[in-house]
């Protein structure tokens, strides 16, 4: 994109959008990631290149970035979709040294940490996907964000819905997305959450919650 090799990505069908999605996750991305979370305009010039043809536009702008679901198994893709004019197809005539070149070094997302201020850690088995999108004036907004608490640890989420009566205090919660070395790859830092879910999930003691916040940064 624009000159930057981001590695290996799936070219997706999607009415009137470029869609792309990877399980690779080099610091290019990350990069472009925190630049869009935090509402800056994100465009490029996108190159797809497969076998002897390469399929290009210009200006594509980045309007939302799908974050995978984690715990209930499958392979965690980031999915990237642009506005963009459609693509044009040409034949692969050489390939320059810098195209040659390997990819960046990249990570692939394997599990989530998550935090919620003012409440005690918890195990977290499963995490719901994440969209967040980029409104024209810069605006990030994301939608229900939702999660699984390990058995006996619904309590606190149970008091932070219930406190002050109708109107509980907002709180921020931090999401990392992990490597399988333990490693973050991707920080989400949401901000203003409110809960609107916490339902006991049956006989394996799990609880959703689900949220929503009203702002997010990224590193």
């Amino acid at each position: 994109m624009s000159g930057e090799r981001y590695g290996l990505v799936v070219l997706k069908p999607a009415p009137a959008q470029l869609v792309v999605s990877t399980q690779e996750v080099p610091r290019p991305l990350v990069t472009l990631l925190t630049g869009f979370a935090s509402g800056k305009p994100v465009k490029r010039d996108v190159r797809l290149s497969s076998g002897a043809v390469i399929r290009k536009t210009k200006d594509a702008r980045l309007v939302a970035v799908h974050l995978p679901q984690l715990g209930a198994g499958g392979a965690p893709e980031v999915e990237l979709a642009f506005t963009a004019a459609p693509l044009t197809t040409q034949p692969l005539l050489s390939v320059s040294a810098k195209e040659s070149s390997p990819p960046p070094a990249s990570a692939r997302i394997t599990t989530f940490r998550i935090e919620v201020a003012g409440i005690p850690t918890v195990a977290a088995p499963k995490l719901d996907a994440i969209t967040l999108t980029q409104k024209p004036d810069g605006t990030v907004t994301t939608g229900v964000v939702g999660f699984e608490a390990g058995a006996g640890g619904a309590p606190p989420f149970a008091a932070w819905q219930k406190a002050n009566g109708e109107h509980p205090a907002p709180r921020t919660v931090k999401i990392e997305y992990v490597a399988a070395d333990g490693a973050a790859i991707l920080e989400l830092q949401l901000e203003r959450c409110m809960p609107t879910e916490v339902v006991p999930q049956g006989a394996n003691g799990t609880t959703r919650i689900a949220m929503t916040c009203g702002g997010v940064r990224a590193r």
